[in-house]
């Protein structure tokens, strides 16, 4: 019987190492995001996609809620946002900020306690009951594909949240992105890369991050850079920058750094080199991943 299972997910023990839930938790996490996976991609009409996100993720946080470790204090928890923090601090410091799917809110708390910041906002469709009066962060309980707000901001920051959703929802939700901020302001998209996926659940199955297998849990859409800067294109925003994706010096010693996405795309629709990137492993994956990372902005 474990060999079926073993044969079944062939990576399942090294994610599971990985991550520390057990191999049946991560066997039954897989069955329920394939599920809700399968019928979001199908679904065709926008009310019931709706219906199956709010479904799907109200299940989700159950699953998770019930077999997650607490053993992490808030500062714990709002301190592991410091290398992002750290990498956008240029692009963060003073600003006005939207947080498109905020979660618990540990990426703004963490702002508050580092950074001089305007205002803070967090959109998520679950807000914890004790975010909701926040003194210092305005939390709003609100699905992100249609969201529309009289005030604008200057910076909209977005952290592996648009690869949960239905490709059908992808231009309604940066229409909705672009709208939230003044002219001039700039967009931060954070997000896996397929060509070195799969990054949600579906590692059980292909833990190599060598893209040869598409993401089949919670993860609807990962994509990449020429997709994204295309897609970015055609709602309106421009001067596209990234990060240099070198893991983890981008965040100490290159943390100011921005350069074109151009190189990285290259590296995208080229067989060769993505096959050189590829064939690099560590501990069995690939170390570069190319995380989509782009700070695009709004036309003044």
């Amino acid at each position: 019987m474990s060999m079926s299972k073993s044969s079944t997910f062939p990576d399942i023990k090294a994610y599971s190492k990985e991550i520390g839930l057990s191999e049946a938790v991560l066997r039954e996490a897989f069955h329920l995001e394939n599920h809700y996976h399968k019928l979001l991609i199908k679904e065709k009409k926008p009310k019931e996609r709706e219906r199956l996100y709010d479904e799907f993720y109200s299940n989700l946080l159950q699953f998770y809620g019930r077999t997650a470790k607490e053993d992490t204090s808030l500062e714990s928890r709002i301190a592991s946002k410091d290398p992002q923090v750290t990498l956008f601090e240029k692009e963060l410091r003073g600003k006005s900020i939207i947080d498109f799917g905020c979660g618990e809110g540990f990426f703004l708390m963490n702002i508050h306690k580092n950074l001089t910041y305007k205002k803070l906002t967090g959109v998520d469709v679950f807000i914890p009951d004790n975010l909701r009066s926040h003194p210092k962060i305005n939390f709003i309980a609100s699905g992100i594909i249609h969201f529309r707000t009289e005030e604008k901001f200057e910076v909209a920051f977005s952290d592996n949240v648009i690869e949960h959703l239905a490709p059908l929802d992808l231009k309604d939700h940066l229409t909705s992105v672009y709208e939230s901020l003044l002219p001039g302001g700039k967009f931060i998209l954070v997000m896996p890369n397929r060509l070195f996926g799969p990054m949600d659940v579906t590692r059980i199955l292909d833990n190599s991050s060598s893209g040869k297998t598409r993401a089949m849990g919670g993860h609807l859409n990962e994509s990449t850079y020429h997709e994204m800067v295309e897609v970015l294109t055609r709602t309106g925003f421009g001067n596209f920058q990234t990060v240099l994706p070198i893991p983890k010096y981008k965040y100490s010693l290159f943390k100011n750094n921005r350069i074109k996405p151009n190189g990285i795309i290259a590296i995208e629709k080229s067989e060769l080199l993505l096959k050189f990137f590829r064939a690099i492993k560590v501990k069995g994956r690939c170390p570069i991943r190319f995380t989509v990372t782009l700070i695009c902005q709004k036309p003044e």
